[in-house]
């Protein structure tokens, strides 16, 4: 289970980041973008922590998922296309890791 929480994490994460390094280079003030990259790279060494068995983990994933989520909700907002299902989605996934890493 430890390895679907580390591998679903890093996909999570690694995909928030891609998102975000995109909108960096479109938008002026990427200040939502950077606030995901910061949440992406903190869910990141949530991952490193678990793996080398840290109780830490779910402490830094906590507020790595918020930032993430909070950056998402941020963008729909901004661009007027706020699409409820996407985000009670992601927000529903951030739960699952952040109970995954407290857990395990």
């Amino acid at each position: 289970m430890r390895i679907i929480l580390c591998i679903v994490s890093v996909l999570f994460g690694g995909l928030s980041m891609i998102a975000a390094f995109s909108q960096v280079k479109r938008e002026q003030k990427p200040v939502p973008a950077i606030l995901m990259i910061f949440g992406s790279l903190l869910l990141l060494a949530a991952v490193i922590c678990n793996i080398l068995e840290q109780r830490t983990d779910y402490m830094i994933a906590l507020p790595g998922c918020i930032a993430i989520c909070a950056a998402a909700i941020w963008n729909g907002k901004k661009s007027g296309q706020l699409h409820i299902q996407h985000h009670i989605i992601r927000i529903a996934l951030s739960l699952l890791l952040i109970i995954g890493f407290a857990v395990l």
